[in-house]
């Protein structure tokens, strides 16, 4: 019986053409993201040349004329004379330049681990003002992460221009879980699910007809839903992996990754910052959004037995999949006096999580990836509970009066 109601709800879903304009919208727009977006990416930290040569122009300008006029002025605050920090910064800056005339990413690396220039210093920040414009928690945040990642690059064996600047698929996949991935993720659930069981009011007769529990047929349906949503995702990913890697390379998943874990002292102390691989990271997401996906379509049935219109489950579906940035963005420390780590709402953008943002914003160590499955574990279990009590009241009959 399973296997006809997989059949039937699967030619629903495929057969939509809202869905497949969809399915052919987010082929388009993964192919115009690789192919423009990510080919313009470039590493914060990246060195313009012409910037690098005037630098080092006027360093040796400092370092001559100190030299000629004898006179090497000590700084009386720092105890160091002008004529040796122009001389340490000329001597840098040579070196950046002999490193990118060669095209040697590897020493680049190198040099960046080691002493990042002043004026690059200050395209960092130039940087983080345009990027968190008045939000100084994220700015350190990221000025952290940002040396970090040098710092990770510069474990590797070897770097090419494509791992330096984030372009290889499997960094850009990362970035796509910390940032819009999951919500785009749980928008196309909702879409895809709001209108599967609305939809038999159209169909009462194939409804009707089949030979099982409402409750058994619902779950049959969201199984189906669940399994096909993941399959969907699962394609698209990996045509972004495959579409990326081709122009950019795969990258390795071997190179370390920013987690943050506040233990003691100021939130920003580099202490509390760490590393996990990012192969690592990138399991963890591929269970999370497994989780996620199904806990919205069990969402979806109860919304659709209770209001039963597609467009009203669905609207009210997408403002659960963005609650938290309506509400209150993910800063909070406690929601109703109780520990944010507890409340689902907060796991929906897990990148968030497993990067250690939200640990960050709210001075925790609680949001971790094992919590995050407990607290969607049990979420899971509580809408199940719900849907289930809710059949007795909705059942099959009165659906149908309902949306009749």
């Amino acid at each position: 019986m399973f296997l006809a109601i997989f059949k039937e709800t699967a030619k629903k879903i495929v057969r939509n053409k809202k869905n497949r304009l969809m399915l052919i919208l987010s082929v388009i727009g993964i192919v115009l993201y690789v192919s423009l977006a990510v080919t313009n990416n470039e590493n914060v930290l990246t060195i313009d040349k012409e910037q690098i040569e005037l630098e080092t122009y006027a360093e040796y300008g400092q370092k001559e004329s100190r030299l000629d006029a004898g006179d090497i002025a000590v700084n009386s605050f720092t105890g160091v004379d002008t004529y040796s920090l122009a001389k340490q910064n000329y001597e840098l800056n040579q070196s950046f330049l002999k490193a990118i005339d060669e095209g040697d990413i590897n020493r680049l690396v190198d040099l960046q681990t080691s002493r990042t220039p002043s004026f690059q210093m200050e395209n960092v920040n130039e940087y983080l003002d345009d990027e968190y414009a008045g939000d100084f928690q994220m700015k350190e945040f990221e000025r952290v992460a940002i040396f970090q990642q040098m710092d990770a690059l510069g474990e590797l064996d070897d770097v090419n221009t494509h791992i330096y600047n984030n372009k290889s698929a499997f960094q850009q996949l990362h970035s796509f879980f910390t940032g819009f991935g999951p919500l785009i993720i749980l928008f196309l659930t909702v879409f895809v699910a709001s209108e599967i069981l609305t939809d038999d009011r159209k169909h009462r007769t194939i409804k009707a007809g089949q030979p099982v529990g409402f409750r058994q047929y619902i779950f049959y349906q969201s199984v189906t839903v669940f399994i096909i949503m993941t399959a969907a995702t699962a394609a698209l990913i990996t045509l972004f992996i495959l579409v990326t890697g081709l122009l950019h390379g795969f990258g390795p998943l071997s190179l370390d990754v920013t987690q943050y874990a506040y233990q003691d002292g100021y939130r920003g102390e580099e202490t509390n910052f760490f590393n996990i691989p990012l192969s690592t990271f990138l399991i963890q997401s591929g269970v999370l959004t497994v989780i996620l996906i199904y806990l919205f379509v069990r969402i979806n049935a109860v919304l659709s037995l209770v209001f039963r219109h597609d467009i009203v489950v669905m609207i009210i579906g997408f403002l659960l999949v963005a609650f938290n940035r309506i509400y209150s963005g993910g800063s909070e420390e406690t929601v109703l006096g109780l520990p944010a780590h507890i409340f689902p709402q907060n796991y929906f953008e897990f990148g968030t999580v497993l990067n250690g943002v939200q640990n960050y914003l709210t001075m925790s160590d609680q949001f971790t990836f094992v919590n995050g499955i407990t607290v969607l574990a049990v979420t899971i279990a509580v809408t199940e509970i719900i849907l289930f009590v809710i059949v007795f009241w909705m059942d099959r009959q009165k659906f149908e009066r309902a949306v009749g």
